[in-house]
């Protein structure tokens, strides 16, 4: 396990900051804010999974709360975040499943899980001549390469005995993926949702979804993190303690099925789209909880979620060889957070 942080010392400090800030909702007083805000430039995609517990956290002032001014970039893809973080542009990122490559091949560290996605889909074109997984044998298909959705497209192909060699893949931003699906210049994509929504919006009865999150739930889930560079968490050990004590109130805000259209309204309003739309993806991921992060930590299931991810990295040719995941799961910046926002000390 990567012990880079000293539990005692980073709860005594977040003690002292939250009793002069308080560690209510977004109703708190100015007055009650830190003087001076440490920025923090942070990546995000335009989706509920990606952009929800960030914008939460702004409108409901927990970054404020713990001394911290984020300021949210956005991104097409989590591969594109990485680099952006490695040439110091950008100081967090919330990453999907596939980009996790690159935690294990060094370039990231992950301070915490934030949900595991059902966001992700392989759509086909019916009028191509496509019904089944089977049927995209020798199609073209629109994807974005070292995301989710390339996982999932793998993981379809494979179910009917097939591999990319068997088809025509694409590199493609989802939005570029859409339009080429309903101009007709791709048989199929892998894309996320929303696109995966404006898609069926528009072509109707002539799309089918041949696989989903969902259908792989038994093989594997899907983590989405939020991740740091090496360097960055061992220079701000204690900065990523109150960054990740502001997630965690946003992903309990978030939890709690009474709040989530006003979460999608929030991610729309941050990405510009109708909110009609976001909140169809209000089910897009499973809306994980402070308390399951840190009792999952305590009891080796998070470990064991990124030791799965790694194997289908494996088997998919993404990854050479497995890495222990102990190297950039920050575990402890995951269980000093909780303890913080729950007064608890071990």
């Amino acid at each position: 396990m990567k012990k880079f942080i000293n539990i005692t010392a980073s709860l005594v400090l977040v003690a002292g900051l939250l009793a002069g800030c308080g560690t209510g909702g977004g109703n708190s007083s100015a007055s009650s804010q830190p003087e001076k805000l440490t920025k923090m430039r942070v990546a995000y995609m335009p989706n509920m999974g990606s952009a929800s517990t960030l914008v939460t956290g702004i409108n409901m002032g927990y970054f404020k709360q713990e001394g911290i001014d984020v300021e949210l970039v956005q991104f097409a893809k989590g591969p594109d975040e990485i680099a952006a973080m490695g040439s110091g542009n950008i100081d967090v990122s919330q990453i999907g499943h596939g980009a996790h490559t690159l935690a294990a091949k060094g370039q990231a560290d992950i301070i915490t899980i934030d949900d595991t996605s059902l966001a992700d889909a392989v759509m086909g074109n019916k009028d191509k001549g496509i019904n089944t997984i089977a049927d995209l044998k020798g199609k073209t298909i629109g994807t974005s390469l070292g995301t989710s959705s390339q996982v999932i497209l793998d993981l379809a192909l494979a179910s009917a005995g097939m591999t990319e060699k068997d088809v025509k893949v694409v590199q493609m931003d989802p939005s570029a993926a859409v339009t080429a699906m309903v101009t007709g210049n791709i048989d199929a994509c892998a894309i996320w949702s929303p696109s995966t929504i404006t898609v069926k919006q528009k072509m109707g009865d002539k799309v089918v979804t041949l696989a989903d999150n969902n259908t792989y739930k038994d093989q594997l889930q899907f983590p989405s993190s939020f991740v740091v560079t090496p360097a960055y968490a061992e220079k701000n050990k204690d900065l990523l303690v109150h960054f990740t004590s502001a997630l965690f109130k946003a992903m309990d805000y978030r939890a709690d099925k009474k709040n989530i259209k006003q979460v999608a309204d929030w991610v729309a309003a941050q990405v510009k789209q109708d909110p009609a739309l976001m909140e169809q993806g209000e089910g897009e991921g499973n809306w994980l909880t402070s308390k399951y992060v840190y009792d999952s930590v305590n009891d080796g299931t998070l470990k064991k979620i990124y030791e799965n991810q790694q194997a289908l990295f494996i088997k998919n040719k993404q990854l050479p060889a497995a890495v222990n995941v102990d190297n950039y799961v920050l575990y402890d910046n995951m269980k000093a957070a909780y303890e913080a926002n729950n007064k608890t000390s071990k």
